[in-house]
């Protein structure tokens, strides 16, 4: 029986791929193929198995990011968010597993393995629920390796570290590395898009608003659009 539970992985992760496919009884499916196994190391391993097939193609074709957003639903999904105690933390040792391995592979030499550690690491961080818990050390570790890829020399995996450490700043921090990242970011990176990432992310506060409006004269027109519409952001001032 734990042979057929295994082999269900391979089957959704294929079944994950189809542009069309019910994603949310997809992860339904697995949830319940995880919680009935007592070896769940085994089913980490696997699992991760299968992303790796992903993880190397670079191109943004419709069926690898089906996947991605899969892997990130399904990760969200193993938050027991029914708890009356809410002030209890939510154990995921699947997450912890997960971010241990993209946390390995995110200076790989591949600019695809680069990518996608990154783009996971942005789509998990973002379908976890508010009250989702993770380790302190965890924590550092995810913060220092997306603040190393924003100097990656490839702008796409650059974008993804932007996007992965949205959730990481904190604007009432006058001394927040991220803020303080963003901010040089805004001005210095060569990319436009890179930049106008970082203005979709960066959140208006004392600190950063001059940052944002110096960029209402940057040389793209994308970027300078994205500047005023994030001027329009409600300002949160630094104590």
């Amino acid at each position: 029986m734990k042979g057929e539970k295994l082999f269900d992985i391979r089957k959704v992760f294929e079944e994950a791929q189809k542009p069309h496919q019910n994603q949310a009884k997809l992860v339904a499916s697995l949830k319940h193929t995880y919680n009935e196994l007592q070896d769940k190391d085994c089913f980490h391993e696997k699992f991760v198995h299968y992303l790796k097939y992903v993880m190397v193609i670079y191109k943004r074709e419709p069926a690898v990011e089906q996947v991605i957003n899969f892997v990130a639903k399904f990760v969200a999904s193993l938050y027991n968010l029914e708890k009356e105690d809410a002030e209890e933390e939510v154990e995921n040792p699947f997450l912890n597993y997960l971010f241990t391995f993209l946390l390995k592979s995110h200076p790989a030499n591949s600019n695809a393995v680069r990518f996608r550690a990154c783009q996971l690491i942005n789509k998990v961080l973002g379908s976890l629920p508010e009250s989702a818990q993770i380790e302190d050390e965890l924590f550092d570790q995810i913060n220092t390796a997306m603040q190393l890829r924003t100097r990656d020399k490839v702008p796409n995996v650059r974008i993804q570290a932007v996007l992965a450490l949205t959730r990481l700043q904190d604007p009432k921090d006058d001394q927040c590395p991220v803020v303080n990242v963003y901010s040089s970011l805004i001005e210095t990176d060569s990319n436009s898009e890179v930049r106008r990432a970082v203005l979709s992310c960066i959140n208006p506060s004392a600190k950063t608003l001059p940052k944002i409006v110096g960029r209402t004269m940057d040389v793209k027109e994308i970027v300078r659009k994205s500047a005023y519409q994030d001027l329009t952001s409600p300002l949160r001032a630094t104590d």
